[in-house]
């Protein structure tokens, strides 16, 4: 751990992630290569991105994405998301199409109003205040001329200046509660800067300024998303008890603020996520949005529905403070691209557009929840993420892809099933390589002990010998295995399946045979030779058939499908493979 350390800022970016990287991370080289790989190869763009904020070491990416096919009052677009949650996009292109056809999305902005406040203290007479601030109320719009001058240009600026007393709430609290309209631009400098101007024209020797500052509370900037059709035209198999559903999900969060929070979060995934493409404040949106969420008092769904009449209608109505010229949208290259993708959209269209998107994606959730189950589609979508956690192949993507089409997605079950696909594949052993044989078994000794079974090593290679004689017609075992019990057992030696440890077919004794040699030299010697016999006699008799004991009448062919199995079996039995 680090000592506290002086200076940091005036570091270079390199300095700065060489003393991170020493004095937090146990590899310094890799943690280092690890930033540096997130550089843009473009210096200038690199530059451009390290000086949007204060120490900045890196970029850190988020995925960019598109929803095609939202008709927003007739007008087809393509909206751009920058999010992680990897249901989010699908989810909005779904919903998109889906509404396409049945009219589209409804739009309308309501209001414009942001909201700064200059707050101070003043213990003094109420009329003398008010009779001070009706007197230089002019003055405090003649002060920040300079600043609205632009603006006024573009039909913005200040709208009203009201004073308010807050001394209910607060001993001697008053605040001066400006309006401002800023048209397409988000607002948040030019109307800090206003306020400080009205500020430090409206103190005096009884008035103590405290702050002077926007309000993200915007409940005047407001804009109205909303989708209907014939509840009939749902699709499904019950349109109307789906529609019913749906408006009960609804109700549940107007009523309960543990679900409205989820159901708004919801929403504001899709919002979040057109906010960031465009370079917008996500976080002003956010904190806006939850307060509206609670201006009755209680914490509700920013969202209704009604079902009456035979029509199915679902809107929002938010408070979205959102720019398209200015600040970050003017600098970010994907910030400008996301709004050229959106056919360069007024402050207006943008808040109608985002307005859909929180819309669509609400929509896309209360489906889910009240058919399938949110997990249903949700774990779907985070079955790559999970894949890639376990460096999946392309070929094993697809494996679990085809594994999980009609089934239900979880971590545990993902993990479970590319466990199963890379399960080792088995070695099989080639008994007809002679040499690879007798050096397999030449590492065994009379005292080396099995895996599994109760032969010793000699006993191993002496049955094995047994049975390759009964292979190469040397032993007779005069034994029938029904028709019934070869159609059974004999598609296993086609399979990629092993024989089980424990196998033993009822023609051999419990115990096993006694040996017949006199070393496990003279017990490989015997079976390579046997080996060359069952070679020797299909070579000579191509067409000749042998019963096994218990798969019954096997070609040649089918022999060497069960010798690979039982020489692998028991190669393992040692520990040999």
């Amino acid at each position: 751990m680090s000592e506290i350390i002086a200076g940091f800022s005036k570091f270079t970016k390199e300095e700065k992630i060489d003393w991170l990287a020493k004095n937090y991370f146990p590899n310094p080289s890799e943690t280092i290569a690890t930033l540096e790989q997130y550089w843009n190869s473009n210096g200038d763009l690199q530059k451009l991105h390290d000086d949007f904020i204060e120490n900045t070491i890196t970029n850190f990416y988020l995925p960019f994405g598109v929803a095609p096919n939202f008709l927003i009052n007739g007008k087809v677009y393509t909206i751009p998301m920058a999010i992680e949650e990897s249901s989010v996009v699908a989810a909005a292109s779904l919903v998109g199409k889906f509404w396409s056809t049945r009219g589209g999305f409804k739009t309308s902005v309501i209001s414009t109003t942001k909201i700064g406040q200059v707050h101070f203290m003043f213990a003094g007479d109420k009329n003398t205040l008010e009779n001070y601030f009706a007197k230089n109320k002019t003055e405090l719009l003649a002060a920040t001329a300079s600043i609205t001058k632009n603006m006024e240009k573009r039909g913005g600026g200040i709208l009203d200046i009201v004073l308010v007393d807050k001394t209910e709430k607060l001993d001697n609290y008053y605040q001066l509660h400006v309006t401002f309209e800023t048209k397409d631009s988000m607002g948040a400098n030019f109307i800090n800067s206003c306020l400080e101007a009205i500020a430090k024209k409206f103190e005096n020797d009884d008035i103590e300024i405290v702050m002077s500052i926007l309000s993200n509370y915007v409940p005047e900037c407001l804009v109205r998303a909303e989708v209907s059709c014939k509840i009939a035209e749902l699709g499904g198999d019950n349109p109307q008890r789906f529609a019913e559903k749906f408006y009960q999900a609804v109700q549940i969060a107007k009523v309960e603020p543990y679900r409205a929070v989820t159901h708004n979060k919801g929403i504001m995934n899709g919002i979040d996520a057109v906010v960031l493409a465009t370079g917008n404040d996500f976080r002003a949106i956010e904190a806006g949005a939850h307060a509206y969420a609670s201006r009755t008092g209680s914490y509700t769904s920013l969202s209704d529905c009604t079902i009456d009449d035979g029509i199915f209608k679902f809107w929002i109505e938010i408070p979205l403070a959102l720019g398209t010229v200015g600040g970050l949208t003017a600098l970010h290259p994907i910030a400008k691209l996301s709004l050229a993708l959106m056919q360069q959209p007024s402050a207006k269209d943008l808040m109608q557009i985002i307005a859909a998107a929180g819309l669509a994606q609400n929509f896309a959730a209360l489906r889910a929840l009240t058919t399938k189950g949110i997990q249903h589609g949700h774990m779907k979508m985070h079955l790559q993420n999970i894949l890639n956690q376990f460096d999946a192949t392309d070929d094993e993507k697809q494996k679990v892809e085809t594994f999980f089409k009609d089934k239900t997605v979880s971590h545990s079950a993902v993990a479970e099933k590319l466990k199963t696909i890379r399960k080792p594949k088995i070695q099989w052993i080639d008994f007809l390589n002679e040499e690879l044989i007798r050096e397999k078994l030449s590492q065994l000794e009379y005292t080396t002990k099995p895996v599994f079974g109760k032969m010793n090593a000699q006993q191993m290679i002496e049955h094995l010998s047994f049975v390759t004689q009964i292979a190469n017609g040397t032993i007779k075992t005069g034994l029938y295995v029904s028709d019934e019990k070869t159609a059974r057992r004999r598609p296993f030696l086609n399979s990629e399946n092993e024989l089980t440890q424990g196998f033993r077919p009822s023609f051999l004794s419990d115990e096993p045979m006694v040996e017949k040699f006199n070393s496990i030299a003279e017990a490989i010697d015997d079976l390579l030779q046997q080996i060359q016999n069952f070679t020797s006699y299909y070579t000579t008799n191509p067409k000749a058939t042998i019963v096994h004991p218990f798969f019954g009448e096997l070609n040649y062919q089918h022999w060497k499908k069960f010798q690979i199995k039982h020489f692998t079996h028991h190669f393992k039995q040692f520990n040999l493979l």
